[in-house]
């Protein structure tokens, strides 16, 4: 006698779906995650020109960098508070080496001055568990400090930022916040 199939499972939309289904159409319509980096302040800079009037460059893909206000109190010093929301992937936060990216910039009347680099690992601002779930529970911001490199490769101050992944439900966010989500 012939063994009878069971029946295809329905999903929650009612198409059927056979049991065999690949989930990989799935992961293509996941809505991306929301990563938000506060870039707040650094201190003891290279004082690479006279008047230092710097600003922050910060990047998740090159091809879309966001920039800070210029900051002309500040000089060696330089206090910016600005926010940034960046959509990132699931692959991106599996990633142990996902990275922000931050140059930090002295404005200069020729050409803007590189005073150094910052590589902020995605890991410092969340944990690998709240990486990995969906779960609606909002993780608390995280605040590091973090070292600032010369063009050169040598260490010249610290560079404040904190980190956090948002709930990729809410639809809006503050005015004072920029974004690199289309």
């Amino acid at each position: 006698m012939f063994a009878s199939r069971p029946p295809p499972r329905r999903r929650r939309d009612g198409r059927n779906r056979s049991r065999g289904s690949s989930t990989m159409s799935s992961n293509l319509h996941k809505p991306p995650r929301l990563l938000k980096v506060d870039i707040i302040s650094a201190q003891d800079l290279a004082p690479v020109t006279r008047s230092m009037h710097t600003y922050a460059v910060a990047w998740v893909h090159p091809n879309r960098k966001l920039s800070t206000r210029v900051d002309a109190r500040g000089r060696c010093d330089p206090t910016w508070n600005d926010k940034f929301v960046f959509c990132v992937d699931e692959e991106f936060l599996r990633c142990d080496t996902s990275a922000v990216m931050i140059e930090i910039y002295a404005v200069h009347w020729l050409r803007d001055v590189r005073i150094g680099t910052v590589r902020v690992l995605v890991s410092n601002f969340v944990p690998r568990s709240s990486r990995l779930s969906r779960r609606k529970q909002l993780i608390g911001m995280r605040v590091v400090a973090l070292q600032v490199r010369r063009p050169s490769g040598r260490p010249q101050g610290i560079l404040n930022v904190g980190g956090a992944l948002l709930d990729s439900t809410m639809r809006s966010k503050p005015s004072s916040t920029r974004s690199d989500c289309i």
